[in-house]
């Protein structure tokens, strides 16, 4: 995987495309939303994104700073309208997951 030279010079990996091309997804369709006006569509995107290829049962919460650190009301915003597109459920502790 890498290599220490014994000077203490330079670390060299190798094979990491390879080894991480198996992450690869498909583009995921953002879902149609009702209210594009509070909701921002590159947001709603980026989510739909993140719940696609993260493990199952984020929660709200880790998603919401994810997408906008510095503003989690446009996270939660972006949350919400995947919920309401049905895209997303959320359940009773706070956890989200894609429902397709």
């Amino acid at each position: 995987m890498g290599e220490r030279y014994e000077d203490g010079g330079e670390f060299h990996v190798a094979g990491i495309a390879s080894r991480l091309s198996r992450y690869e997804t498909s583009q995921v369709a953002a879902p149609a939303y009702a209210d594009a006006d509070d909701a921002d569509e590159e947001l709603v995107e980026r989510a739909a994104t993140l719940l696609s290829v993260m493990p199952r049962n984020q929660l709200r919460a880790t998603i919401e700073n994810l997408l906008s650190p510095d503003d989690l009301e446009r996270g939660r915003r972006a949350i919400d309208a995947l919920i309401d597109s049905a895209f997303a459920i959320e359940d009773e502790t706070g956890h989200i997951r894609r429902t397709a």
